[in-house]
């Protein structure tokens, strides 16, 4: 008898927990590193870390035609070293230590047909200033790596101001729901990058709708009417992407600056990337790990390379 009654509470209790509810508003903190991929690693985006805030805006003011609009707001830091973070000697330097630090605000718009456009705006520092050998120094000592040397070579600082859109469509989805793909392509233009891309996403297993989904940062709604249709999401992703650039700040040095830093490179023109990622998204809370693997971003002997994040989010105030 007992048996049946804990089993009765378990089975309550699951219910309780994957019951669909909305929340306004999410947090995320991402941790993105190249030792994630590998431990010996430490090349070239060797670390970044943020933190994310999305808000649903009110259904009432959506106009026909759009099903979702939600703004965000971020601040990130991005570390970059050459092929490792111990290089006191700058001749064998084969991409400049630099960091980036910003602030960014962002919107984005989806659509009841099965698309989705953003926009954002970010407004940072780059080079000596944005604290990257701060912090890597700092790291290192606390989890007992390697000596970091060379960022006396660093580029130099450079005020930063750049925009971004993305564009993405929905093109195929089977009839059971567990497999769909998604087109999309995206543009920024300032002088932290200046480049434009096109790619696709994969998905497969158990997830919502684009505008409903932990895989388009949309699992916020305000409410019932827009809110996720599944109760969980489990689902692996595969993103290629190719993108033409035309300026790599974190190679090149300060757009708008003569003394950009002893050590800069030319970018390569053309670059591709994939990422790979699995996610788990129920109730208030999504967590997720995605690896990216990307070619050789330098005009040199330098080789392409990877890394991967860690994401933990949590959804607030109910709508």
């Amino acid at each position: 008898m007992k048996s049946k009654l804990y089993v009765t509470l378990f089975v309550m209790g699951l219910g309780q927990l994957c019951y669909a509810q909305n929340y306004k508003n999410e947090i995320a903190v991402v941790s993105e590193n190249d030792a994630y991929v590998d431990i010996t690693s430490d090349r070239y985006y060797t670390n970044g870390f943020f933190v994310k805030f999305h808000h649903a805006l009110d259904q009432d003011r959506l106009k026909s035609g759009r099903s979702k609009e939600i703004i965000g707001f971020e601040v990130g830091q991005k570390i970059y070293n050459p092929f490792y973070s111990f290089a006191p000697d700058p001749a064998t330097h084969d991409r400049p230590f630099s960091a980036y630090l910003y602030g960014e605000a962002n919107f984005t718009r989806f659509y009841n047909n099965h698309q989705s456009i953003s926009v954002s705006g970010q407004l940072g520092i780059a080079g000596k200033n944005a604290m990257g050998e701060t912090f890597q120094k700092a790291f290192h000592k606390l989890v007992g790596q390697n000596k970091i040397e060379g960022w006396e070579y660093a580029l130099n600082s450079e005020p930063k101001l750049n925009f971004a859109a993305n564009y993405n469509r929905r093109l195929f989805a089977t009839n059971d729901g567990f497999f769909d793909f998604t087109g999309g392509a995206s543009a920024a233009l300032g002088n932290v990058i200046t480049k434009a891309g096109v790619g696709a996403m994969f998905r497969l297993g158990k997830f919502n709708d684009m505008d409903g989904s932990a895989a388009f940062n949309s699992l916020v709604s305000s409410s019932e009417a827009n809110a996720a249709k599944r109760k969980y999401e489990l689902f692996l992703s595969v993103a290629p992407q190719v993108y033409a650039v035309a300026y790599d700040s974190s190679l090149q040095g300060g757009l708008f600056i003569k003394d950009k830093g002893p050590i800069t490179f030319e970018p390569k023109r053309v670059v591709f990337n994939t990422q790979v990622a699995l996610t788990f998204a129920i109730a208030r809370w999504t967590a997720s790990y995605a690896a990216t693997f990307t070619t050789n971003e330098v005009k040199n002997s330098a080789s392409g390379y990877r890394y991967a994040y860690y994401s933990l989010a949590y959804r607030f105030s109910k709508s």
